[in-house]
């Protein structure tokens, strides 16, 4: 049978069409509904890059955000290292990178060197997140670790550097100028750390309206089904606030710590499910645990579970233009998987005229892996996601884009695609993210990657800027 995973799957967080290809498929139902988009969304802009492409030789990016004025960023890790033969696992040594692109899709010269900045905190660091505060500064969430080896076959069997001693991890804030310098008036001469997330894939950065950031991590052991999640608090120069004391009762939400946001009137909400548990009875999955927090202490105040009925995969959540939010995931049940979308209101409480009692699901092709998700100025909401296809014997698996829009109460926009779904043609090149720009153009990052590698070395990284939700 076909794995579980996705073999394009990023370290934690679009397919690249020619201007011929988005002809056709907006020729064969690509088209959106006027009153929503008034111009195919998915409409190359050739001014961007090489005929519309950005390319350049690059390890997927875990994260991407877009500065005021345009500019890309681009954000990832690099392996530099390998790990020793007869080895049980590890971690290799690996650095992380920020690339900046230019407005047309060029690389900046004056970001870094040459448009590049990499950096190491413990020698195996993985990127988990990138936001902006006010004053250009760039900041960076790094998962972070020395690099070691296991040498014994054993779930609980250390993972030892070359000293001999056992790994030591924490998660960290690197901070950037605008220029991509180590921005030494942050933190520690740029670096703030705290506890290590026990997820090793998510980190979740968050800034607040005074610039102060806040950064969610996984506290739980999830192979062992025990979940947590900790808000850790850090001024707007880096410097850590003090914990408040841990609640001797159980947390509202059990759960892993997944992604973060606070909304315009300041409430922080944290979402995260139990992963590693798949259920025979798909029903009986709990979902995500929404959680409210404590401004001051970061403490949860409230938290409640939603069920989409099914075995639950995260995305994360998406902030709507009302200020409320959506978690969106993917929900699969014995013999098919359907998008979930859960909407919640400005004070948190999910909105029962949304869908079906504030659930909106959608039937979506087999292998379907989510990728990235915005809300529309319209309500609606458009979601990216790669599709895996594989021949009878379940070799030669390909991939394809799926694009997915529901409209402002959660039904399928059936003049988008077929019944709210476009899909593109199949290749090795997988979606990533998209982000909209302040004339509601998109850039959609992809990676082109053999479906069969072990290692990112070969991956390309290719970028477009689409017409998106954009004015003609």
């Amino acid at each position: 049978m076909p794995p579980t995973a996705n073999p394009f799957a990023l370290p934690i967080r679009v397919i690249l069409w020619t201007t011929c290809l988005l002809a056709a498929l907006a020729g064969c139902g690509g088209g959106s509904n006027t009153s929503l988009l008034p111009v195919d969304p998915l409409k190359v802009d050739t001014s961007y890059g090489v005929e519309g492409t950005a390319k350049m030789r690059l390890p997927a990016p875990s994260a991407a955000a877009l500065q005021p004025d345009g500019k890309l960023l681009l954000a990832g890790s690099r392996q530099t290292g390998s790990l020793p033969a007869g080895n049980y696992g590890g971690a290799p040594a690996q650095e992380v990178y920020v690339r900046r692109l230019t407005t047309n899709g060029a690389l900046d010269p004056s970001f870094g060197n040459n448009g590049e900045v990499k950096f190491n905190v413990k020698g195996s660091d993985s990127l988990g997140d990138i936001k902006l505060q006010k004053n250009g500064r760039i900041v960076v969430a790094v998962l972070a670790g020395e690099p070691c080896v296991v040498t014994i076959l054993s779930i609980s069997a250390p993972c030892v550097t070359a000293s001999g001693t056992s790994a030591v991890r924490s998660s960290n804030l690197v901070a950037l100028t605008p220029d991509g310098v180590l921005d030494k008036t942050f933190g520690q001469n740029g670096v703030a750390e705290t506890g290590a997330s026990q997820n090793p894939q998510r980190l979740s950065l968050a800034v607040k309206s005074d610039q102060s950031l806040l950064l969610l991590r996984s506290t739980g052991i999830a192979r062992f089904q025990i979940y947590g999640r900790s808000l850790d608090r850090f001024s707007a120069n880096g410097t850590p606030e003090a914990s408040p004391p841990q609640p001797t009762s159980p947390e509202a939400c059990e759960a892993s710590g997944e992604s973060l946001l606070v909304q315009n009137n300041g409430r922080i909400v944290s979402a995260g499910g139990q992963g590693y548990v798949t259920y025979a009875e798909p029903a009986a999955h709990p979902g995500v645990c929404v959680a409210t927090h404590d401004l001051q202490s970061g403490l949860q105040t409230s938290g409640a579970w939603t069920r989409f009925g099914g075995n639950y995969t995260f995305l994360g959540l998406i902030p709507t233009t009302d200020d409320g939010f959506s978690a969106v995931g993917t929900s699969c049940a014995l013999k098919n998987c359907q998008l979930g979308v859960a909407r919640y209101g400005l004070d948190g409480a999910i909105l029962t005229s949304y869908g079906q009692q504030g659930i909106a699901r959608m039937s979506i092709p087999e292998n379907t892996y989510l990728a990235s998700a915005l809300s529309l100025p319209d309500h609606s909401l458009m979601v990216l996601a790669s599709k895996l296809v594989y021949d009878a014997d379940f070799s030669n698996p390909r991939v394809g884009g799926v694009w997915m829009r529901m409209g402002p109460n959660g039904e399928p926009i059936t003049e988008f695609g077929t019944q709210g779904i476009l899909s593109t043609a199949l290749s090795t090149i997988a979606p990533i993210q998209f982000l909209p720009d302040a004339q509601g153009r998109w850039l959609v990052v992809n990676v082109d990657r053999d479906p069969a590698a072990t290692n990112t070395d070969n991956d390309t990284v290719l970028i477009q800027r689409v017409v998106g939700h954009s004015k003609p």
